[in-house]
C-alpha cells in the first residue's frame, strides 16, 4: 500500500496495460503513489512563493512539479516501459535538485531542496532493482560531490535571506521528515501483514495437512480390516504353507494398523480431544513388563538389555496406555540405532524436585549406539522429522514415534530431554511427577504391546548343497520379506541371505552365488554400494545382480543400471516377472559361459579381451601354461597361486566355464595331450606324463570321456 487502498486501487486501474504482470503494475503505482504528497506540498510552497514575492525561488522551484507531472502524463499516454520511467524521473528529480542548490549558492542557502533528491533516493532504493539503484547512487554522489566542492565559490541569490531560508528550510524539513516516517511505517506495516498472512496460511495448510492425515488414516482402517478379517479365516482353516503366508499378511496388516494409530492419535493431540486414565501401580514392576516384552527382539539383534531399578517398589499413578507407548518407542529406537554386540540400559532413578517439594522420576533408556549430531537434537520432536545418518541411510522410520513421546509426556505434565554423542550412544531422559490419587490398579498395560517389533533373522541361512539348483543370494534387511522371497524361490533356489549390505558383500564374496538378488535402501551399505563393490571385484563381477526396491523414480533406476545391477525390479513386484527376470538372466549367464568357455584357450582372444573375467582367465591359464607338465599339481597349487580360496576358484570357474576347477584343470592337460597328438609322433605314454597324468591309463579314460574317441584312433582320424 502507497497512499491507502481506494487511491491505490483507483491508480492500478487508471495505470493498468493488457501486457502487465503485477509486479510492473506494483511498480506504477508505486512511482505515481509517492509523487501525489510531494507534488502538493511543493505546490503549496509555490503558492506561499509567490505571496512572499520571491519570484527567483518560484523559477527554480517549479521544474520539481513540471518534471512530475510530465512523467505522470507520459506514463498515462504510453502506460509500457516502467523501468525507463523510473530510470530518468528519479535520475532527472536528483539533478533538478543538485541545480535548484547551486543556483540558490550551495546547501545552507538551499532551503532544503536537497532532502527531495534523498528521499527521491531512497525510494529508488525501495524499487528493489540493482541497476536503478546502482545509477541513482551514482547521480546522487557526483551531485553532491558537485555541490560540496563548488560551495567556496558560491553566492547567495539576490532576493534570497536567512529569514526566507529559514522558513521554507523549516517547512521542507518538517514534510520530508514526516513523508519519510509514513514510507518506512508502511513499509513495516506491510511487511507485518505479510508475515502474519504467511503464519495464518502455513498454519491452515498444517491443519489441512493433518485432517488429510487423519482422513486417509481412516480409510485405510475400512480395506485394512477386510484384508486382516480375510487373512484370519485363511490362517484358521488352512495349514501349511499357506497358514504361513496368511500369518505374514496379518503381522503386515497390524503394522500397517500400528502406523495408522500413531497419526490418528497425532491428530487427536494437535485437536486436543485426548484423554488421560491413571491407575496407581508400581512403577518398577510395569517398566520391567515392558524391558521383557523387548528381550527377544534385542537378543534377535545380538543386544544386550540391562535394566537398573535404583528403587525396589515405587507406587504412583501411571497413564498406561500412553506411558507403555512412549516408552516402547524408545526402546525400539535404541535397539534400531544400536550395532551388534551394543547394550541397552533402562534405568529408574527417584530424586526430589529442586523447584518444587513434589517427588519427580526419572526414566532413562540409555544405548550405546550410533548416536545423534550436535545439529539435529532439537529437531528431534519435530513431526516427520528423521535424523540422517550417512552410516545408516535407509532405516526405516516415519518420524512420528518421537513427536508421540513428547506430546504424551507433556499431557502427563513431564518432560523429556536427550543427551547424545555420534559413536557414543544417546540417553533419553523422561521426568515425571510422581502422585498418588488414582484408584490402585493392575499391573499389566491393559493391552497388547504397542510396538511392533521388528524380530529378524539376525543368523544367515546356509547355502543347500543336496541339490544342483543355482545359487541365490538375497540381501534384505526386512526379515519378514526375506521370508516370503525364500518361501517364493527355495523350490527353484538354494537359497543364502544376508540381512544388510555389509554382510551381503560379505557372503557374496564367500559363497560366490549364481545371482544376487538386492534391496536398494538397506543400513549399512545400500544396494547401489553393494552392486558398485561386487562389479569391481573380480571374484564377483560375473555375478548377476537384481535390485528390488521401493524407489521406483527413473533417476534411482538409472543410478542402479550405472552401479552396474542387470535388473531394477520396484515394489510391489510381480512374482512371476521377478521369476522370469532370474532365469533369463541364467540363460544369458550360461550362454555366455558356454561361448566363454569354448573361447577360453584360444590365445587371440584372451590377448583382446580386457576385462576382470578375461584378466582372472589369463592368470590361471597363466599358471596352468607354467605348470601343467607338473603331475602333482593341482587345485590346492592353482588357488593358492591364485591368492583366493579354493571355494572361490570353484565357483568362478564354474560360473565363467561350467566346469569346477578340477575339470578345468584336467580338460588343459587334455587340450595339451590333443595337440601334441596332432603336432608330434610321440607315443601316447610319453604324451601323457609330458602333460601332468601320473598314471596312463587314467588319461585314456579322461581322453575318451572328454573326445569320445581313444588317443590313438583320434590321432588317426584326424592326422
Amino acid at each position: 500500500m502507497v497512499l491507502n487502498r481506494k487511491i491505490d486501487g483507483w491508480l492500478s486501474r487508471l495505470l493498468w496495460y493488457e501486457s502487465d504482470t503485477q509486479e510492473t503494475l506494483d511498480l506504477k503505482v508505486y512511482l505515481v503513489g509517492n509523487m501525489i504528497i510531494p507534488a502538493v506540498i511543493i505546490t503549496l510552497n509555490l503558492i506561499l512563493i509567490l505571496i512572499l514575492k520571491v519570484s527567483h525561488l518560484f523559477l527554480l522551484i517549479s521544474p520539481l512539479v513540471l518534471s512530475m507531472i510530465i512523467t505522470v502524463a507520459l506514463l498515462l499516454m504510453i502506460k509500457r516501459g516502467i523501468k525507463w520511467f523510473l530510470y530518468f524521473y528519479y535520475g532527472g528529480y536528483i539533478v533538478i535538485c543538485g541545480l535548484i542548490v547551486l543556483e540558490l549558492g550551495g546547501l545552507p542557502n538551499s532551503c532544503g531542496v536537497w532532502g527531495g533528491a534523498f528521499i527521491c533516493f531512497m525510494h529508488a532504493l525501495a524499487v528493489k532493482s540493482k541497476q536503478i539503484l546502482i545509477i541513482n547512487a551514482s547521480i546522487y554522489c557526483i551531485c553532491l560531490i558537485i555541490i560540496g566542492f563548488s560551495f567556496p565559490y558560491l553566492s547567495p541569490a539576490k532576493e534570497w535571506s536567512p529569514k526566507i531560508n529559514n522558513i521554507f528550510f523549516t517547512i521542507n524539513e518538517i514534510w520530508m521528515c514526516l513523508y519519510l516516517v509514513k514510507s518506512f511505517y508502511d513499509s513495516i506495516i506491510i511487511k507485518t501483514d505479510e508475515a502474519k498472512k504467511r503464519t495464518a496460511h502455513l498454519q491452515e495448510l498444517d491443519l489441512m495437512k493433518s485432517k488429510l492425515y487423519a482422513n486417509i488414516a481412516h480409510e485405510f482402517r475400512t480395506p485394512l480390516t477386510l484384508i486382516r478379517g480375510n487373512a484370519e479365516e485363511i490362517e484358521e482353516h488352512y495349514s501349511g504353507e499357506t497358514n504361513s503366508r496368511a500369518n505374514c499378511i496379518i503381522q503386515n496388516s497390524n503394522k500397517i494398523l500400528f502406523l495408522i494409530n500413531q497419526m490418528l492419535n497425532l491428530s487427536k493431540i494437535e485437536e486436543g480431544h485426548v484423554s488421560l486414565n491413571y491407575i496407581q501401580c508400581d512403577l518398577v514392576a510395569f517398566v520391567r513388563f515392558i524391558v521383557n516384552s523387548f528381550l527377544g527382539y534385542a537378543e534377535s539383534r545380538k543386544i544386550e538389555l540391562h535394566y537398573q531399578p535404583q528403587c525396589r517398589q515405587l507406587m504412583m499413578d501411571i497413564e498406561t496406555e500412553k506411558l507403555e507407548e512412549s516408552l516402547s518407542n524408545l526402546l525400539s529406537n535404541a535397539i534400531k540405532y544400536t550395532p551388534e554386540g551394543g547394550d541397552v540400559y533402562i534405568s529408574i532413578r527417584p530424586l526430589n524436585s529442586t523447584k518444587t517439594t513434589n517427588l519427580q522420576v526419572e526414566i532413562s533408556v540409555q544405548d550405546t549406539g550410533i548416536g545423534i549430531p550436535e545439529n539435529q537434537l532439537d529437531k528431534i520432536f519435530i513431526r516427520f522429522y528423521r535424523v540422517e545418518d550417512k552410516r545408516f541411510p535407509y532405516q526405516e522410520g516415519t518420524g512420528i514415534g518421537l513427536t508421540l513421546v513428547s506430546e504424551y509426556i507433556k499431557l502427563m505434565h513431564g518432560s523429556i530431554r536427550v543427551n547424545s554423542t555420534p559413536n557414543i550412544g544417546s540417553e533419553f531422559i523422561i521426568a515425571l511427577p510422581v502422585t498418588q490419587n488414582a484408584k490402585i490398579g493392575g499391573l499389566a498395560p491393559d493391552r497388547a504391546n504397542v510396538c511392533v517389533q521388528e524380530i529378524a533373522d539376525s543368523q544367515s541361512r546356509e547355502v543347500k548343497h543336496t541339490t544342483n539348483r543355482p545359487r541365490l543370494l538375497i540381501i534384505e534387511d526386512n526379515s519378514e520379506l526375506t521370508d516370503y522371497l525364500v518361501g517364493l524361490l527355495e523350490i527353484d533356489y538354494q537359497i543364502l541371505t544376508a540381512e544388510n549390505g555389509i554382510q551381503g558383500i560379505t557372503h557374496a564374496i564367500k559363497y560366490i552365488p549364481d545371482i544376487i538378488l538386492s534391496d536398494v535402501m538397506m543400513p549399512g551399505k545400500d544396494g547401489y554400494q553393494v552392486c558398485k563393490e561386487l562389479k569391481k571385484d573380480f571374484r564377483t563381477n560375473h555375478i548377476p545382480i537384481v535390485l528390488l526396491t521401493a524407489r521406483a523414480d527413473n533417476d534411482s533406476r538409472i543410478r542402479g543400471l550405472e552401479h552396474g545391477a542387470d535388473v531394477y525390479l520396484t515394489k510391489p513386484f510381480n512374482k512371476r516377472e521377478l521369476m522370469v527376470c532370474l532365469n533369463n538372466l541364467l540363460v544369458q549367464r550360461d550362454i555366455l559361459r558356454l561361448k566363454f568357455s569354448n573361447q577360453i584357450l584360444s590365445k587371440e582372444t584372451i590377448n583382446k579381451e580386457a576385462g576382470l573375467n578375461e584378466n582372472f582367465m589369463n592368470k590361471v591359464i597363466v599358471f596352468l601354461e607354467k605348470n601343467y607338465q607338473n603331475d602333482r599339481y593341482g587345485i590346492n597349487n592353482l588357488y593358492s597361486d591364485m591368492k583366493i580360496s579354493r571355494v572361490q576358484l570353484h565357483r568362478k570357474l564354474t560360473a565363467l566355464t561350467g566346469q569346477p576347477a578340477s575339470g578345468f584343470i584336467r580338460n588343459f592337460r587334455l587340450q595339451k595331450a590333443r595337440n601334441l597328438l596332432l603336432e608330434t609322433y610321440k607315443n601316447v605314454s610319453d604324451i601323457a606324463y609330458e602333460v601332468g597324468f601320473a598314471d596312463a591309463n587314467y588319461f585314456g579314460k579322461a581322453f575318451i570321456s572328454e573326445y569320445g574317441l581313444s588317443a590313438t584312433d583320434y590321432r588317426k582320424s584326424f592326422t
